[in-house]
């Protein structure tokens, strides 16, 4: 059950996250240059593939120039 939970926690992030780059105009391979990440790796990331590490979502942030919290903005299901 928990491990349904994070995958739907994931895939809204990505949501989110392509959600920003795209209103950015920014490419996959533009963010993952800025962010030192594979344009593969940022991919899984924004279909919900992969749960990252807190380094990577700072490094996300600084790429696509918006505050952590903006990446964090949404309705997670905690319970």
């Amino acid at each position: 059950m928990l491990k349904k939970l994070d995958s739907k926690r994931q895939i809204l992030f990505g949501k989110n996250l392509l959600r920003i780059r795209n209103e950015k105009g920014l490419s996959q391979d533009e963010v993952a240059a800025r962010c030192r990440v594979t344009k593969g790796s940022l991919s899984v990331i924004e279909n919900g593939g992969r749960n990252f590490s807190f380094t990577t979502l700072l490094a996300l942030a600084k790429a696509l120039e918006v505050q952590p919290k903006e990446l964090l903005d949404l309705d997670f299901d905690l319970n």
